[in-house]
Formats: C-alpha cells, sequence, structure tokens
C-alpha cells in the first residue's frame, strides 16, 4: 500500500510494527502480547549481565590503581544501567505494557472519521511521529556505529589500539593483538543488539507521549464544539446537548488522565534510572575525555545531551497543552449556560488545573527545568573533580 494512501491508524501501526519486530528479535517484544520469559531473552538478559558482571571486575581489579580506566569503564556501564531499566521495566509491567499499547490505538479508533479535524490532527501527528522516529534512529545507530567502527578504523589505518567500550575481557592481555582484537570483537558484538533495543524502547515512548498530546488536541476539538453548541441561536433541546457533550467530554479527559498515569507508574522507576546514567555518564565521559582524546567520547557526550533533550522535551510538551487546556475550558461560553451545566463545567477546569503529569520516580518532574538543572549539575562535578 502506498504511504500517502495509508489511514493515520494504518501508518500508526506500521510504524511500530517495526519496533515491536525489533525487540522481538530479542526476546523483549511487551507491547504487541504480554512479554514472557524464553530462551532468546534468557540469552539476552545473560549477555547483559555478563556485561555488567565484566564491568565491575574491570573497575574492580582490572583498574583497581588507574583512574583513567577505571572512568573509561564506570561511563560505559551506565549503556548497561540503561539497558537493564528497560527489561526489569518491562517485566515489572508486562500486564501495563499492551494495555498502554491497546489504549493509544484506541485513540485513534474512536476518532471520528467523518469530522476532517480529528482526521487532519491524527494524520499530523503521525507524520510527526514517523518523522522524529527516523530522526532519532538515525542519529542514536549512527552515533552508535561510529564509535564502534571508527575505533577499528584508527587501528588498520595507524595501528592505535582504542577500544568503542572501556571493558575488557578478563584474562586476556590488552596490549597484545590478539587480546585488543577479541576485546574489540567482543564490545562489537554488544553494539549489535543494544542500540536497536534502546532505540525501538525509546521509538515506542514517543508514540505514547505523541498519543498523550492528540488526546489533549481532541479535546480542544471537543471544547470548540461545545462552545458553538452553547453559542447556537436555536434555544431548543440546547440545555440536554451541552450536557451531553459536558459528559463526554469528561469522559475523554478521564480517559486521558488514566492514561497519562499508567505510563507515569510504568516508566516512572526507570526514568529516575535513566537520567541518573546519562548524567553520570556524561561527568565521566568529560573526565576521561580531559586526561587524553577519546574518540568514542566525541560522540558519547553529544549523544547523552541529545538523549536527556529528548527525555526532557516530551514533560514540558504535556503541561503546555494541559495548560491550554485550561485556558480553553475557561474560554467556553460557561456564563451562558444551564446552572447544572456550570458544575459540569466547574467540575471540567477543577480537573484541569491539576494534571497528570510524568516524573523521576515521583520525586522531580520530566520536563525542561530538569534538563538544565542536570547541565548545571553536570558542569559543577565536573569542576569538582578539575580541581581535585
Amino acid at each position: 500500500m502506498a504511504v500517502g494512501s495509508e489511514s493515520p491508524i494504518e501508518r500508526f501501526d506500521r510504524i511500530l510494527s517495526w519496533q515491536c519486530h525489533i525487540l522481538r528479535m530479542l526476546g523483549m517484544d511487551g507491547y504487541g502480547r504480554r512479554l514472557e520469559h524464553s530462551k532468546l531473552s534468557a540469552t539476552v538478559m545473560l549477555m547483559a549481565g555478563l556485561f555488567m558482571a565484566i564491568s565491575f571486575y574491570d573497575v574492580l581489579v582490572l583498574f583497581r590503581d588507574d583512574l583513567f580506566g577505571k572512568s573509561f569503564v564506570l561511563s560505559t556501564i551506565c549503556f548497561g544501567c540503561i539497558g537493564w531499566g528497560r527489561i526489569l521495566g518491562g517485566f515489572s509491567h508486562r500486564d501495563d505494557l499492551p494495555r498502554l499499547m491497546r489504549t493509544a490505538r484506541d485513540t485513534y479508533l474512536r476518532a471520528n472519521p467523518h469530522d476532517a479535524r480529528q482526521s487532519a490532527l491524527l494524520r499530523w501527528y503521525t507524520d510527526i511521529f514517523w518523522h522524529g522516529v527516523m530522526l532519532y534512529t538515525i542519529l542514536f545507530l549512527f552515533g552508535a556505529g561510529i564509535a564502534s567502527v571508527g575505533p577499528g578504523l584508527l587501528y588498520l589505518y595507524n595501528g592505535e589500539r582504542i577500544l568503542p567500550f572501556g571493558v575488557y575481557l578478563p584474562f586476556l592481555d590488552p596490549d597484545s593483538t590478539s587480546g585488543y582484537e577479541l576485546n574489540y570483537l567482543y564490545q562489537l558484538s554488544c553494539i549489535l543488539w543494544t542500540p536497536p533495543g534502546l532505540t525501538a524502547t525509546q521509538n515506542i515512548y514517543f508514540a505514547l507521549i505523541l498519543n498523550i498530546c492528540i488526546q489533549y488536541d481532541v479535546l480542544e476539538l471537543h471544547l470548540a464544539d461545545l462552545d458553538a453548541l452553547v453559542k447556537r441561536p436555536d434555544a431548543h433541546g440546547r440545555d440536554r446537548l451541552v450536557r451531553q457533550k459536558l459528559h463526554e467530554i469528561i469522559l475523554d479527559q478521564t480517559r486521558l488522565e488514566e492514561f497519562v498515569q499508567l505510563i507515569e507508574r510504568v516508566y516512572s522507576p526507570q526514568a529516575i534510572v535513566e537520567v541518573l546514567s546519562l548524567t553520570f555518564q556524561l561527568v565521566m565521559t568529560l573526565y576521561v575525555m580531559r586526561t587524553s582524546i577519546w574518540l568514542p567520547g566525541l560522540f558519547l557526550i553529544p549523544l547523552c545531551t541529545i538523549q536527556l533533550l529528548v527525555f526532557c522535551i516530551p514533560g514540558t510538551l504535556i503541561e503546555l497543552k494541559a495548560s491550554k487546556l485550561t485556558e480553553s475550558i475557561y474560554a467556553t461560553a460557561w456564563h451562558e449556560m444551564h446552572q447544572q451545566n456550570k458544575q459540569l463545567i466547574h467540575l471540567l477546569l477543577h480537573r484541569s488545573q491539576h494534571p497528570r503529569g510524568l516524573t523521576c520516580a515521583g520525586m522531580v518532574s520530566i520536563n525542561m527545568n530538569l534538563f538544565l538543572n542536570v547541565a548545571k549539575k553536570v558542569y559543577s562535578i565536573f569542576m569538582m573533580m578539575e580541581s581535585m
């Protein structure tokens, strides 16, 4: 089917099917169906566990007295922490993930196909989702690819032995040719499955965030219809129709709040792990590069910064949508309504003034203020380490 002839729901399903297919290849698809333990998922978890075990061995034993090597390994342990956070989150919420996906699809299915505004809205957001997925995937995989292939090309060019990560396999001499090549091959094997899995889960998260925005904008359209209905000159049966419309809006608002609450419950514990890991990774990478030029670090710093920025933008977007909804409710011609309908408007306005949001383990809201605060903390910690 040509892309231009696809309906928004068909295009939405097609984009997500690619992400779910990647996760299915890793045994970690918990969105299309309930996540279950399998040989494939056990293999991925074993490899992830092995990576963490080797990394901590290097920190505690191999680089015990080498501050540069220790910092190098610590900066790469963060990838394992983020990966394990998403794996454990998937298994901890194996019943919630398919429910999230069904709710997201229901947003498309509930749309009135005869309403040109809703159709245009869904198509516009789906286009944004498509371009966002492509841009994020290309940037993330390009950075991971350069960071992994670059050291190999440098080794072939002038014999300089740089590894993508600071992780060294135990009982191998990293200074020998065979030891370097075996370590390099092991790290490449980790890169083959880690970035695709992280990218796919992040893209699905984007889909859920944009779905929240869609629901907010659909509520805006309903409020516009309500306002037009209140101002209709024909007063016959108007109060009853207004009341029905208000009940419909309240139902949609409740559905939206439950959806945001479910996303918060699933992703809030992962959020704190990822923010702390990215912050720590930025600090360690800056510290390593202060001592020596580290080729992977040239891509890790912008990659982690972009990842943190992309992580914080959705929270701000949701806050802006919630604020706009409150303004739209207050802007309706509520003063022309019947007293009973005014009470419903009051309820609607009160709930909109206390919207659900996204947080890091309930401690701090996810928004651009978080990004700025993290940037300040990274700078402060780096300067403190610089003065030591």
